[in-house]
């Protein structure tokens, strides 16, 4: 493992004289990004992964207490997965730390906390390599998401206006709640509403909808006009809440709507 982590390096390290560049100090370096200190461990014999990660909570306080707050420490565990089943295990020994941020600052080695945590990692781990890396900001998919989360509202419309039930339900959470009208609304309760015969619209238009994205949520704004059986129209303004989940779909949470002025 060693060996390719090492080979892999020393592909970067021959990219070209556009990564070879210096600065007096890393953060000067990384001036675009984040610097973040790796550390591969494996526990020692003695060791357990709940002194390994007192050791990081221990090193965090000692940049704490010293008036450092702008790193952060991720202590996590190595997974193995079995190549026959294909399922997915701890590793028992390897062990890892990613520092955020990491303070680039000469530090008193004799002081008594630095020893003590070092001490602590020392006799739960050995640190079998060490990558200090400049990690770029996360590539900008405001535009993409824009896009998708309109894409979602127009698939909203053909649901209600088909009386796909099912397919509406696809991309509403299960824990969906929309107010505004005479009383909340489930998703269960809007699922039942468009898949009823007798409530199923003439027609349905969104329009003016403007999407603004901040971290896994999306709120999208705009007009709902629908003519139901009757004929009658109704225009509601409506506020729909998207989040997205674990692997990378977006469902809506929350709608709020109201109606709009003549």
């Amino acid at each position: 493992m060693l060996k390719t982590f090492a080979l892999s390096l020393g592909i970067l390290a021959a990219a070209g004289p556009a990564l070879a560049q210096t600065a007096a100090t890393a953060a000067e370096l990384c001036d675009k990004g984040q610097v973040v200190t790796v550390r591969f461990n494996e526990l020692t014999p003695g060791g357990t992964f709940d002194g390994f990660k007192a050791a990081a909570s221990a090193n965090q306080k000692f940049y704490r207490d010293r008036g450092i707050n702008g790193n952060v420490q991720l202590v996590g565990r190595a997974m193995v997965r079995d190549a026959k089943t294909g399922t997915w295990s701890f590793s028992p020994n390897g062990v890892s730390t990613a520092h955020i941020n990491s303070p680039m600052v000469r530090v008193d080695s004799n002081d008594p906390a630095w020893k003590a945590f070092v001490a602590q990692y020392d006799a739960n781990s050995k640190v079998t390599a060490i990558q200090t890396l400049c990690y770029m900001p996360a590539i900008d998919e405001t535009a993409t998401i824009m896009s998708e989360i309109k894409r979602l509202e127009q698939v909203w419309v053909d649901k209600a206006l088909s009386g796909d039930a099912a397919g509406l339900g696809a991309i509403l959470d299960d824990s969906y709640m929309s107010y505004g009208k005479s009383k909340p609304e489930t998703k269960a309760d809007l699922l039942a509403s468009t898949a009823d015969p007798k409530k199923k619209p003439k027609a349905v238009s969104i329009s003016d909808v403007t999407v603004r994205v901040e971290d896994n949520l999306a709120f999208a704004q705009g007009v709902w006009t629908e003519t139901d059986s009757a004929g009658k129209v109704i225009r509601l303004s409506f506020l729909d809440i998207w989040k997205q989940d674990r692997r990378g779909a977006w469902k809506a949470i929350v709608s709020q709507v109201g109606p709009v002025g003549p």
